[in-house]
């Protein structure tokens, strides 16, 4: 397994090592070498299951990524990539983080629809295997949904950067906009995240 773009910390790595998948592999072009940003990672071989999480959106040749992800990837392999969903963000409201989040203005180069997420893995010749309308966050769990981490950032500075800070849980719990979204936000989803899985033919 690759996840690719696994950012300095490679968490997703870390944690399917811990759980006995010790051919997990790393690789972010933007970490230090001594972390995860040694591209000999990418010369393991080929990969069965490769995640492009969060990272399609930053890239400016997304045809060029995918290409090269291909070459890695091997026959029959999987390839899962999420990405925030164009087709449901407000720009007529850029004043909530439920759609100014998901642009996350100037890193975001691209912005896009399930069609055109489609259109790029079949390019590859790779044949869908599923959609997913959420993000992997968006849960029935309290709390851990997309709506009220949203509402959680709009008490702080508006950033994301808030969400990797330490959680300030009493100030959270009185406000009635976050608890209302802890409870019930996975129902009032604006669908702004979306995954998709492709499957490498032979």
């Amino acid at each position: 397994m690759l996840d690719y773009g696994c950012g300095g910390n490679g968490l997703f790595v870390q944690y399917f090592r811990e759980r006995g998948f010790t051919n997990s592999y790393g690789y972010d072009p933007y970490a230090s070498e001594d972390s995860f940003g040694n591209p000999a990672v990418l010369e393991h071989g080929q990969f069965d299951y490769i995640l492009l999480h969060e990272v399609i959106e930053h890239v400016e040749d997304p045809n060029a990524l995918l290409s090269q992800l291909n070459s890695l990837l091997s026959s029959k392999g999987y390839i899962l990539i999420t990405t925030p969903n164009a087709a449901n963000i407000d720009l007529n409201r850029p004043d909530l983080p439920d759609h100014y989040n998901p642009v996350h203005v100037p890193y975001h180069l691209h912005i896009y629809t399930h069609e055109i997420l489609e259109f790029l893995g079949t390019s590859q010749r790779w044949e869908l295997v599923d959609f997913y309308e959420r993000r992997y966050g968006d849960t029935r769990r309290f709390g851990f949904n997309v709506r009220a981490w949203n509402a959680y950032v709009s008490l702080f500075d508006g950033s994301l950067d808030v969400l990797l800070e330490p959680l300030q849980i009493v100030k959270a719990l009185t406000s009635y906009k976050f608890l209302f979204y802890a409870i019930f936000g996975y129902w009032l989803s604006l669908h702004c995240g979306m995954a998709i899985m492709f499957r490498k033919g032979i």
